[in-house]
């Protein structure tokens, strides 16, 4: 993960990238076209989840399967922090042929319930908290 680095473009704006040429935009939620940093952690939980949970989706309903995600978390303002967050999955459709009874669709909640809370790193770090240091250094 050494290859992750900032930038600043612009009064609290800047742009992430990767050693594999990805980049987004980051900044304030008055900027358009931009993340805060707060939505790319939530994106960052709600992606864990859904790659973490694939391999399961795949064995069960096929290649094709179509699946999405979305989050949405609670700010206390005053302490300037999440309190929580809600990943919610939404997995085939019957437009794509997905077609399990209701007993199937229970044991792939809870094989990708157990696939996602042994393998989201993402997800396993922010319950256990993230231990981190800052250094400022001359340029």
């Amino acid at each position: 993960m050494a290859d992750l680095h900032v930038e600043r473009t612009g009064v609290r704006q800047g742009v992430a990238t990767n050693g594999r040429g990805a980049e987004l935009r980051y900044g304030p939620v008055e900027v358009d076209g931009s993340f805060t940093p707060g939505e790319l952690l939530a994106l960052a939980l709600a992606a864990c989840n859904l790659m973490s949970a694939d391999h399961a989706l795949v064995r069960r309903l096929g290649e094709d399967v179509r699946a999405s995600g979305s989050v949405t978390t609670v700010k206390d303002v005053s302490a300037n922090t999440y309190v929580d967050a809600a990943v919610e999955l939404t997995v085939g459709s019957a437009e794509a042929g997905v077609d399990l009874d209701d007993e199937a669709w229970a044991n792939l909640r809870d094989v990708a319930g157990r696939a996602i809370a042994q393998s989201c790193t993402v997800g396993r770090t922010l319950e256990h908290g993230l231990p981190h240091t800052l250094t400022v250094r001359r340029a």
